[in-house]
């Protein structure tokens, strides 16, 4: 079975889909800012396919996905031709003359390849999250419900998820597959885009080349405690409590050391626990969550136009790049809009006056506009502010109950948490020791970033010193704990903000602050950067061990993958599936199921229903079909099994395989009344 895309059709359509947004964003790029030859591509076609998605999304509330995502190409590309309106009337062929840097494009094009094809053969960070909720998408959910409770509103930085929900609807590709091309394009973007930033403030393409290794393999460095003797490990590990994956790989820490990461969706050779991380987590393995890289691509667009505005045309992209931020990562744009208002008041406090220069003010506006429009458009802060106005005033505004929570709590002594250590209290001189191997050598260049930024403040650079406030403002979370449906270990997004700021600018200012000095200083500086990067190459060396078998997820096959290719979204548009696994069933068919309250919580009517699977009580529970596996199916009784295969149930689809022995049937249970 081709598992990536279904004819040659489909291909030819994501070319010409492509071509419109590419061509929009590279006019619209070029006329709104004032960036160099080399840049103006790559940008153009992130910026394009950024705005793309973002149309995508409100167009998508009002109608079809399949007409959506062409109206939002079109769209972008006419406001492309609108923007170049003046250019043509001077030169008509301008339109066309864009630089094409061989290089540059080839090594994008491997990048997006490599880490597809490494995408495909693993299936790790919340699969079973991510796949349901692409493809009710892909069905025109937007802005989506939780899977397996559809009356529930799932606030969530879904767009990487509806960019695969376009692949779907374009490519005639399966969610897996798109959603590994998804992700693989917005982590290459980020990567891309960063190294032009660096390139361009250094002066150097080996800096760019150098930051966008670190891009990719640079993390912490908790390999390095394997260098400890096993005494001296027991004692740093005796009073952790560890989480998740971190308790499954091992009773305590010198045990985990030693194992393998128990982690889902691994690939046929396990990546160590002491080579993964629960803070400063590498990219190799991040780019495969929810969010992708297209947060990391949009902060790199914003890196190369922050300062290069050209009148109000960039004002709005800016605007709705920030609007984007808080699709694909809503911390991202929260923080940023306190950092603006923090440089705000520094400016005012340390040049005593009231008055804000333009510059500073514009950021501020673009930045309201885009947390105004992420009030309306969905995701996290439309779901979380729609469901806290809704408490406060049930007589006025009504609104779907939100899946995620939030609850917090202060404590101390401060502490930061890993999620696979647990928290690491800083009143405790080998919890301490153990942050500092998980947040790696990266805090030694903290003196060299400071400099960088007071000068950016100095110089104007002001999206560059947001970042670092939003960074410093962020260590009050030190002493809160998190609570609530997306777990306590959703506060690291957070609490690892100055760690982002520091790798943003780690190679830049480390750079310009080496390259008139000593080699000894030089190899230093490589060593330090290696050191930071090791932990990553292992992982990468890895990833690649899967690539050239690709899987479907860890809890989907090609039985599963046959009876999709027929029957997604052919099914009645209201329908409930039950399933015994209960992300499995929206991810084939693009619908709904009713089990659960979290992705980690089923319901007690659901559990019952699967302890006695009668047709006549799963109908009477509100759902219209029933999907078996033939491990299920072993350990139901004579009676379960006849019952099953009462009169009322129809066998709507049958797909088997003869080696190894196994089946998984469609049942249509509507008239078992």
């Amino acid at each position: 079975m081709n598992l990536t895309t279904g004819d040659i059709n489909g291909i030819l359509a994501i070319l010409a889909w492509i071509a419109l947004w590419g061509l929009g964003g590279i006019w619209i790029i070029r006329t709104s800012f004032t960036l160099r030859k080399n840049e103006i591509l790559l940008a153009g076609l992130g910026l394009g396919l950024v705005l793309e998605n973002w149309l995508t999304n409100l167009a998508g509330q009002f109608f079809d996905l399949s007409v959506s995502l062409w109206v939002a190409a079109g769209l972008v590309f006419v406001v492309g031709l609108l923007f170049s309106l003046p250019a043509i009337r001077k030169d008509p062929l301008s339109l066309f003359k864009i630089s094409l840097p061989p290089l540059q494009i080839l090594i994008f094009l491997v990048l997006v390849y490599t880490f597809f094809v490494i995408g495909r053969g693993l299936a790790i960070l919340d699969d079973y999250q991510n796949l349901p909720t692409a493809a009710l998408i892909a069905t025109g959910d937007i802005p989506p419900h939780f899977p397996l409770n559809p009356g529930i509103s799932y606030g969530y930085h879904y767009f990487t998820l509806l960019l695969a929900a376009q692949f779907m609807h374009i490519g005639n590709l399966f969610v897996w597959t798109a959603l590994d091309l998804a992700r693989s394009i917005g982590f290459s973007f980020s990567i891309m885009l960063g190294a032009l930033f660096v390139q361009r403030v250094t002066g150097s393409v080996l800096a760019g080349w150098v930051s966008g290794m670190m891009n990719v393999f640079a993390g912490g460095t908790r390999w390095l405690l394997l260098l400890l003797p096993s005494e001296v490990l027991d004692r740093l590990g005796a009073n952790l409590t560890m989480l998740g994956s971190g308790a499954a790989s091992g009773q305590d820490l010198t045990t985990a050391l030693s194992k393998a990461w128990a982690s889902s969706g691994l690939g046929p050779f396990p990546f160590p626990f002491a080579f993964v991380n629960g803070i400063n987590s590498t990219s190799i393995i991040t780019y495969h969550a929810g969010a992708g890289g297209m947060a990391g691509m949009i902060a790199g667009l914003l890196m190369l136009v922050h300062n290069k505005w050209n009148g109000w045309r960039a004002w709005v992209v800016v605007s709705l790049l920030m609007a984007s931020f808080g699709l694909a990562n809503e911390v991202n744009l929260s923080t940023i809009c306190i950092g603006i208002v923090l440089v705000i008041l520094i400016y005012m406090a340390i040049k005593r006056t009231w008055r804000v220069p333009k510059s500073l003010w514009r950021w501020l506006v673009a930045a309201g506009a885009g947390g105004l429009i992420s009030l309306f458009q969905g995701g996290v802060i439309t779901s979380t502010v729609m469901s806290t106005l809704a408490s406060w005033f049930p007589g006025w505004i009504k609104a779907e109950p939100a899946y995620h929570t939030f609850e917090f709590s202060l404590f101390w002594p401060p502490k930061v948490l890993s999620s696979h250590l647990g928290y690491l209290s800083l009143d405790d001189p080998a919890q301490i020791l153990l942050a500092l191997a998980e947040i790696g050598p990266i805090l030694i260049i903290t003196p060299l970033v400071i400099a960088w930024l007071v000068k950016a403040f100095r110089s104007g650079r002001w999206y560059e010193c947001f970042q670092a406030a939003a960074a410093v403002a962020s260590l009050v979370l030190l002493v809160v704990q998190l609570k609530g449906a997306a777990g306590i270990t959703a506060l690291t997004r957070v609490q690892t903000l100055p760690l982002g700021v520091l790798g943003t600018f780690c190679v830049p200012s480390l750079w310009l602050w080496a390259r008139h000095r000593s080699d000894t200083i030089k190899a230093l500086c490589a060593g330090l950067l290696s050191i930071m990067m090791f932990g990553g190459v292992v992982l990468f060396g890895i990833s690649l061990i899967a690539a050239p078998k690709p899987v479907l997820s860890n809890f989907i096959d090609l039985l599963d993958a046959s009876m999709s290719k027929t029957y997604f979204d052919n099914l009645e548009k209201d329908a409930y599936i039950f399933d015994t696994i209960p992300y499995r069933a929206p991810t084939l068919f693009g619908r709904p199921t009713k089990s659960s309250t979290d992705f980690y919580t089923a319901t007690p009517e659901w559990k019952a229903l699967k302890k006695n699977p009668d047709p006549f009580a799963i109908r009477a529970a509100g759902y219209d079909y029933i999907y078996l596996d033939k491990e299920y199916w072993t350990t139901l009784t004579r009676e379960q099994k006849d019952a099953l295969g009462n009169g009322c149930v129809q066998l709507v689809q049958k797909v088997e395989s003869q080696v190894p022995p196994d089946f998984r049937k469609l049942l249509d249970i509507t008239n078992c009344e």
